[in-house]
Formats: structure tokens, C-alpha cells, sequence
């Protein structure tokens, strides 16, 4: 067990990062933290959550590509646990039904999937872009 378990708090390194409009609106909301039953510091998405009036709303990337907001959260997470020192592997847990998230990751390059053991989720790994 790793020993960040023993810590008081234990420590999971979470990280939450917001993203608002110019005029103050919350639109996007991340989490991450490091697993904490895997050892090295494996990086583990919680949470993508989008505006549902900012859904179909597109980033345009400096490389010219344009990508939803949701794409751009998990772009800026995985650059994020790139800049924290995590383990280039990463994962999230995903509703086996939610074919946009699926279809996300599969975008993102999260394609490895392995059984959750809450059997109505599904995790999916893969390498952390850049890494």
C-alpha cells in the first residue's frame, strides 16, 4: 500500500481547474488527483463537467485545430499532471453507456479500456499526450 495512505490527511494531490467566460460564466470544470492505491503517482481524471449551454461550444488550439470545451479541459489536465511530474499512463472511469465521453477519449488517446469494479463504469488508460 502506498505510503501516502499513512499521511494525515492522505495525500492525493487533488487538483480542480475552472474555465469562465469573459463575462464571469463558469463553463468548464476539471478535477484530477493521483490514484492512491497505485504506485508510481498515476494520474486519474475525476471529473469533466461542461455548461450545458456551452455545450457545442469549440476552442480554437494554437496549432490551428478547434476542439470542444471538454476535449480542452482534459487537454489542460494531461498538461497539468505532465508539468506535476505524474506517471506518463493515465486513466478515467466512464458510464459504459456514455457514448460521447467514449467517443472523447477515444479522441484524447484513452483507447485501452479494463474493467471498472463498479460494473456499470468502464476505465479507460493510455498515455498522457506529450509525454
Amino acid at each position: 500500500m502506498p505510503l501516502r495512505y499513512l499521511d494525515t490527511p492522505p495525500y492525493f494531490d487533488g487538483r480542480m481547474l475552472l474555465g469562465f467566460a469573459p463575462a464571469g460564466e463558469l463553463l468548464v470544470v476539471g478535477a484530477h488527483h493521483i490514484e492512491p492505491s497505485l504506485v508510481p503517482d498515476i494520474g486519474y481524471t475525476e471529473v469533466i463537467a461542461v455548461a450545458r449551454d456551452a455545450r457545442g461550444v469549440l476552442v480554437d488550439l494554437p496549432e490551428g485545430a478547434q476542439v470542444s470545451l471538454g476535449h480542452f479541459m482534459l487537454l489542460v489536465i494531461f498538461q497539468q499532471m505532465r508539468w506535476l511530474g505524474r506517471h506518463p499512463r493515465t486513466f478515467v472511469r466512464v458510464d459504459r453507456q456514455n457514448v460521447r465521453s467514449l467517443a472523447l477519449l477515444d479522441r484524447v488517446g484513452l483507447t485501452q479500456e479494463r474493467p471498472d469494479p463498479q460494473s456499470d463504469l468502464v476505465q479507460r488508460w493510455g498515455e498522457l499526450p506529450g509525454a
